[in-house]
């Protein structure tokens, strides 16, 4: 089973860079973008998400951004989907899996970003398991 989370311009979740970059927000002033998306996914209606769960990010962009500023891109969404328990956490042991791709489109009308949550293909042993040792 998949859920898929599409966002839009006004509404993308920002990057580490520019002036309204997560870098360089007030507290407070992130705290603001963390309401709005509070807000944005509570109107989606979902489900709370099966896990553990495997994450893709699928960035349609007219201008490709570096990978670290796509993925800082998923920190407030991954935070606001623990906030409102869609998720029980955002850590490792819960995505399991993180993939990102970025797919260039001519027309701004194209551009969003969608954050598919799948089933994982493997899903990895906990830390300290014979798996770990044979690794070594």
């Amino acid at each position: 089973m998949k859920t898929i989370i599409q966002f839009r311009p006004p509404d993308l979740p920002p990057s580490l860079n520019g002036s309204d970059g997560l870098m360089r927000l007030h507290w407070a002033a992130r705290r603001k973008v963390k309401d709005k998306f509070i807000y944005l996914l509570k109107m989606k209606g979902l489900q709370k998400i099966k896990t553990p769960t495997k994450l893709t990010i699928h960035n349609y962009c007219v201008h490709q951004m570096d990978w670290d500023n796509l993925a800082s891109r998923a920190k407030i969404v991954g935070d606001t989907l623990v906030s409102c328990r869609y998720l029980p956490d955002d850590n490792p042991d819960v995505i399991v899996e993180f993939e990102m791709k970025q797919i260039k489109v001519k027309r701004i009308d194209d551009v969003r970003i969608d954050f598919i949550f799948s089933t994982p293909s493997v899903i990895s042993a906990p830390l300290g398991s014979s798996i770990d040792h044979q690794i070594q």
